[in-house]
């Protein structure tokens, strides 16, 4: 099975999943695909076995794969390190794919809107899904090549701060979304625009940590809607 063939069938990964055993089921279909694929020959009673409860974030579970088979072969213990990485690979991809970058794709994406809504459709699937295929379509490898130590590889490349720096872009492609869509509603290059810009950049900087994306947005559109109403600028 080609790389290609692993990455598409790891698509199908949440085709069953359930409340009973989570992704389980999952787990063990890219396990026994793998394993007719490397001729591991790892016994199917041992495969079955794992039909048991896992869950972690759908996106990374590909490394967990790979950390499996490698500690089997080794003789390790697969057990253990796929309860470690299913925990850890479900706290980073939480941050990183629902907290960061889904939030960041969503103002990109509106920015574009502005001009051309087809284009900017298209580019929030192609932004968000490029992260998210590329996990998938590498984990296997990466998790069989680094083993239980894994977590190096992403400490290599800074994964766990990831999701700082995107949360500081999509403040800053907050702050053009606001411009624009100000211009767009009407308002003259004045004084007062640049007041209300001054604001929005320096509340959106205090509370940039601790109110969520999407909530901000919605706050601030309300409060330039009550802007134009009351004061008429």
């Amino acid at each position: 099975m080609s790389k290609l063939k692993r990455f598409i069938k790891s698509l199908f990964y949440q085709a069953n999943w359930n409340y009973e055993n989570m992704q389980g089921t999952g787990f063990v279909y890219l396990l026994d695909e793998i394993n007719k694929e490397k001729e591991f020959n790892v016994p199917d009673r041992i495969i079955k076995k794992e039909l048991s409860y896992f869950n972690t974030h759908p996106f990374l579970f590909m490394f967990v794969v790979g950390v499996w088979f490698r500690e089997f072969l080794n003789n390790g213990d697969p057990e253990q390190y796929k309860r470690i990485y299913s925990s850890a690979f479900g706290a980073l991809g939480d941050s990183f794919f629902w907290h960061a970058l889904r939030p960041a794709s969503f103002v990109f994406a509106a920015i574009i809107a502005f001009y051309n809504p087809v284009i900017a459709l298209i580019f929030y699937l192609l932004f968000f899904n490029f992260f998210h295929f590329f996990f998938l379509y590498r984990g296997f490898d990466i998790g069989f090549t680094y083993g239980k130590e894994t977590i190096s590889w992403f400490n290599k490349i800074l994964f766990n701060k990831w999701s700082n720096y995107f949360d500081i872009m999509t403040s800053f492609f907050m702050g053009l979304f606001l411009i624009v869509m100000l211009h767009k509603s009407g308002f003259e290059n004045n004084v007062n625009f640049y007041i209300i810009c001054l604001g929005y950049f320096l509340t959106g900087t205090a509370l940039a940590k601790k109110v969520d994306v999407v909530f901000s947005l919605m706050v601030v559109m309300i409060v330039t809607f009550v802007l134009k109403i009351s004061v008429g600028i």
